[in-house]
């Protein structure tokens, strides 16, 4: 049941952290011209691809063209930590008349991983040459 949860928890974080959006209003930027601004994760490959087919889909309904980054920032939004433990303690004990002695033994084990969670915003233009 443990193994099943961080399994879960696994896909659940890996499906979550592919949000992405592309302005649908671009901005006008002196000396630059018509730039939109793209935001979405950048953990993974698979985040960056998609990155990457959203601002040319975005440049091929805009003019046909392809997309060409003007800025570029990464913005850490924290760390999420996975972990598990387990604990056993065994216990021995006899009695003398009215005393009780006994032992105790305890030992504890666990794992965690953690990773950092980014997000990258990207200004980008559309050119057509």
């Amino acid at each position: 049941m443990k193994n099943l949860l961080f399994l879960f928890g696994i896909f659940a974080l890996l499906a979550g952290c592919t949000f992405a959006h592309v302005s649908s209003t671009p901005m006008h930027i002196e000396g630059v011209g018509k730039v939109y601004r793209y935001e979405g994760r950048s953990n993974f490959s698979h985040q960056l691809e998609k990155a990457d087919e959203m601002m040319a889909s975005t440049c091929k309904e805009e003019n046909g063209g392809y997309p060409v980054i003007v800025d570029l920032r990464q913005k850490d939004l924290g760390v999420v930590v996975l972990g598990s433990g387990q604990s056993t303690t065994n216990l021995s004990a006899s009695s003398y008349g009215n005393t009780a002695y006994g032992t105790a033994t305890t030992s504890s084990y666990g794992s965690a991983n953690a990773m950092r969670n980014q997000n990258q915003v990207v200004l980008f233009r559309c050119e057509t040459e």
